[in-house]
């Protein structure tokens, strides 16, 4: 870490280095918290699970349901909650991947840019 802040050095040289120290620092802490979202995903519910417990259809007086309209209904919501949690797990995975890319990428580039040549 001294050695990019060197004398030697020259100011351009550590704005670089600077730039790139908090842009690694930045993808880590985003990476982090992306594969925590990843570990701790919710799980997704079967159907009955679902119906049970947020369409509450038992709960519901008999008279007043519309069986079929009312089951239709809370299929739709099952499936487009079902379909929007895939795509977030798809999302957090492609952060994931793009947050280790940027840590990788930058610190190559500062390894290189940074390395003593002979």
């Amino acid at each position: 870490m001294a050695k990019l802040f060197s004398k030697e050095k020259d100011i351009f040289l550590k704005i670089v280095n600077a730039i790139l120290i908090i842009w690694v620092m930045v993808a880590i802490v985003i990476t982090l918290g992306v594969g925590i979202h990843i570990v701790n995903r919710e799980k997704v519910l079967s159907y009955e699970d679902y119906k049970v417990m947020q369409c509450d259809l038992d709960k519901i007086p008999q008279e007043e349901i519309d069986s079929k309209t009312t089951e239709e209904n809370c299929h739709a919501s099952y499936i487009s909650d079902k379909h929007y949690q895939e795509q977030m797990d798809k999302e957090n995975i492609n952060n994931f991947l793009i947050g280790l890319s940027n840590i990788v990428i930058v610190s190559l580039f500062m390894h290189l840019l940074n390395k003593k040549t002979k």
